[in-house]
């Protein structure tokens, strides 16, 4: 129960997060343009990194839970799972410090500092789908294949996600305008969390009820 409510939970944070996404100065803004943006929607941006530090940590939760039940610390890609998904957590909140670090930057009049964030919180879109995602679908899909615990299905469309996420992570290297389909993976991220999630809170108490009656 408890895995399925931190997927969910998860999903539901990071969704408001991207839903209503803020109109963000173009990656050469220039330092006048950044500052404005920032003081302008200053308690939206300290929202908007919460929501991302907290959904990203409760959605890594869930796939550390999957990589557990599904015994995936005695297999390789149950381990490339649980990199995959460390490192999707260390990303998030490195993109989070970031956006503080700017937002710091700001208030203390180093201007230096918010150029410097700004710039970076553009590195995070080519980064995410390389390695964090992909290792993390690739290494869950592999090791779903080997189990019970979902349907076969949650295993093709996690190897499918994680093949995705590593072309368009290329691709988007030398062109930048394939980033734009990052926020169909990305959605499609979610719905596979939220589906599995239901699963298993569907199955579970359903399997342990059945353990009961046949004692």
């Amino acid at each position: 129960m408890l895995t399925g409510l931190s997927g969910i939970l998860g999903v539901l944070a990071l969704g408001v997060y991207y839903s209503v996404p803020l109109p963000l100065p173009p990656p050469n803004a220039g330092i006048q343009e950044i500052m404005d943006f920032g003081a302008h929607f200053h308690n939206r941006i300290l929202l908007d990194a919460w929501l991302q530090a907290g959904g990203s940590f409760l959605a890594v939760i869930f796939f550390l839970s999957v990589i557990y039940m599904a015994r995936g610390a005695e297999k390789l890609s149950g381990w490339i799972a649980i990199l995959g998904a460390t490192l999707v957590l260390a990303m998030s909140l490195l993109d989070v410090a970031l956006v503080l670090g700017a937002v710091q930057g700001a208030m203390n009049g180093h201007l230096t500092t918010v150029l410097t964030c700004f710039d970076l919180t553009f590195v995070f879109i080519h980064i995410f789908p390389l390695v964090p995602a992909s290792a993390t679908f690739l290494g869950l899909g592999t090791l779903l294949l080997g189990t019970h615990l979902l349907p076969r299905i949650f295993a093709y469309v996690a190897l499918t996600l994680g093949a995705a996420f590593e072309v368009l992570g290329f691709v988007g290297l030398f062109n930048p305008q394939a980033n734009a389909a990052m926020v169909l993976l990305l959605s499609s991220q979610e719905i596979w969390i939220v589906a599995a999630a239901l699963v298993l809170i569907l199955r579970i108490p359903s399997e342990e009820f059945a353990k009961a009656g046949a004692t």
